[in-house]
């Protein structure tokens, strides 16, 4: 039997007709009637109407304008920055020459410092949810980068999920004239989902393949020591001296975005448009602050001695030890009062790192000098007196006054100094 056969078989149609009995034709013809009838009544009273096409009405509210490729359409929202304009504390135009090296580093990727500040492509998105994955998408995508000492903003805005394939096509033109990223957890987040979204629709090129200086972690190393938290609006407030007006929250965004395809009411996406216009200034001045740390050459008085501790330490940390011996140079010139009894133990802990014994046993002394005392003080001095100076009696005498003097210790400090005041008299009843 053949194929063909096999399917007609399938199909009935090789099937004899069978001829039904009168009275069962009959039921089926009334059935039939009585359909026939109810269409075509329904034909005859359906009310004539036109499809109404919603005009939107963002340009009233958003500056910009529609943009064609070969992808199709999407909206653009773009501006020049003046260098002169102020973003908190800091004028826009001196975050452009921020150092590469020290972005490098705060990257951990060396091929950032062979490029320039007009190589970085700031980046920030808006999505339709926080959470990520295959169903989410970046309706909104900032875009910032220096432009002869000014800032030049791209803002791409699918206006429905039809025109995101134009607008990331845009993002990769862009993209393609750029050799590194700079984001605000944009390695978790942001980049990832780009990636996707070029994938999902068959787009070439890869986000993530351009090197990356994700601001978040470094915030975190540098000044995570003195806020409350992270995001990007406490920083701008504590470290830019920047305070939103009326700023919308992220988690809002989602929703509102949802909201404008159902009514193309422009209002509802103009505050999206500034939140995220003012998350890419952030950031390049947020980049030109964290590098400023790292070189000890930040213009405003908005570094704190704890701050510059942390860049010592994770200078220390990338193997570059002549960046920290700069920084602890610099803070021995400073005056010693704004220094915290953390920040303190922190820098006598950096100088013994660097084998800058006297300046550590200064800050040791100091903080021994009166109650209450700090452990670490009290252990790092005695160490050094009977390591490094071999002074048992002295170390002995510094052992006992701190366990005598009814310091606030923890019962294993206080156990580490019970046993080194043990060692220390068993040495000197040697006589070594």
């Amino acid at each position: 039997m053949s194929s063909i056969d096999k399917l007609k078989r399938l199909t009935g149609e090789n099937m004899p007709l069978s001829v039904p009995h009168p009275a069962k034709k009959a039921q089926i013809d009334d059935l039939r009637r009585r359909i026939d009838d109810v269409v075509s009544h329904r034909r005859r009273n359906a009310p004539a109407f036109k499809v109404k096409v919603r005009e939107d009405n963002l340009r009233e509210f958003v500056s910009g304008a529609e943009v064609h490729n070969d992808c199709g359409k999407f909206f653009l929202a773009s501006e020049v920055v003046c260098g002169s304009c102020r973003h908190g504390r800091r004028c826009i135009g001196e975050s452009c020459g921020f150092d590469m090296a020290a972005a490098a580093l705060l990257a951990d990727n060396p091929r950032i410092g062979e490029l320039t500040c007009a190589d970085a492509l700031f980046l920030d998105t808006e999505t339709t949810g926080l959470a990520g994955g295959t169903g989410t998408m970046a309706f909104l995508i900032g875009l910032g980068w220096f432009e002869a000492g000014n800032f030049r903003i791209c803002q791409l805005l699918a206006r429905d999920f039809g025109e995101e394939k134009a607008a990331l096509a845009h993002f990769a033109g862009i993209a393609a004239k750029k050799k590194f990223l700079v984001t605000f957890n944009g390695k978790a987040f942001d980049v990832n989902l780009l990636a996707t979204r070029f994938i999902m629709n068959r787009l070439p090129g890869d986000p993530a393949s351009l090197p990356q200086l994700d601001l978040l972690h470094p915030s975190r190393r540098l000044l995570g020591h003195r806020l409350e938290n992270s995001r990007l609006c406490t920083l701008e407030a504590e470290i830019m001296g920047l305070e939103r007006a009326g700023d919308i929250p992220g988690w809002e965004i989602p929703q509102r975005y949802f909201d404008w395809l159902r009514r193309r009411d422009g209002r509802l996406l103009a505050a999206i448009f500034e939140h995220n216009r003012l998350d890419v200034i952030s950031m390049a001045v947020l980049a030109a602050h964290l590098t400023g740390i790292i070189t000890a050459e930040c213009p405003d008085g908005s570094i704190r001695a704890d701050d510059y501790l942390s860049a010592a330490r994770l200078l220390l940390k990338r193997s570059n030890a002549a960046g920290a011996d700069k920084i602890l140079n610099m803070l021995r010139q400073r005056n010693g009062a704004d220094f915290s009894p953390p920040a303190k133990k922190k820098l006598a802990q950096l100088y013994k790192s660097t084998g800058q014994w006297h300046e550590a046993v200064q800050i040791w002394q100091e903080m021994t000098s009166c109650p209450p005392l700090e452990f670490s003080a009290v252990s790092e001095l005695a160490k050094w007196l009977e390591h490094r100076v071999r002074d048992y009696g002295r170390a002995l005498r510094l052992v006992e006054s701190a366990l005598d003097g009814g310091n606030d210790f923890s019962a294993a400090e206080r156990d580490s100094l019970l046993h080194r005041y043990r060692r220390l008299q068993t040495k000197l009843a040697d006589g070594r």
